[in-house]
């Protein structure tokens, strides 16, 4: 089950989908972003560098999946339909603080203060600068 990934998903509460990360797996990265094709980068940047990731296309997918998965990382970008990546950034701590989360957005600056953010990066800056970014992060 190393590459699944949700697009749509639909978890029912009562039927929580469990989903196991690979034993050798480094962590799990929640990539939460609209574009089908940034997920689809996300996801090969990330998974050639040893990661389990899993993708969504929406906020509120996302705290689905976080009720029913250990996730080690949420990156996310801003600008979603339905809920921003800000208000999903601090839906996300408010619930799992151990989680780190990220914003890789092309819609705010580096200098923008967001205290649900553990760390801000603009897209400009390409998917390689994302993955050295958890790497630190996540294994200091």
């Amino acid at each position: 089950m190393k590459n699944l990934r949700y697009e749509a998903m639909n978890v029912c509460e009562d039927t929580p989908t469990r989903v196991v990360k690979p034993e050798n797996a480094r962590s799990s990265i929640l990539c939460v972003d609209s574009s089908p094709e940034m997920l689809e980068i996300y996801k090969s940047v990330l998974e050639a560098d040893g990661y389990h990731v899993v993708t969504v296309r929406s906020g509120a997918d996302a705290l689905q999946l976080l009720k029913f998965y250990p996730i080690d990382a949420v990156v996310l970008d801003d600008v979603m339909p339905g809920m921003t990546g800000v208000a999903l950034a601090e839906k996300i701590k408010l619930s799992k603080r151990d989680v780190l989360v990220v914003m890789y957005s092309s819609n705010l600056s580096e200098c923008t203060d967001l205290p649900y953010v553990d760390s801000l990066l603009y897209k400009g800056k390409g998917p390689i600068a994302l993955r050295k970014l958890l790497g630190t992060l996540l294994h200091k």
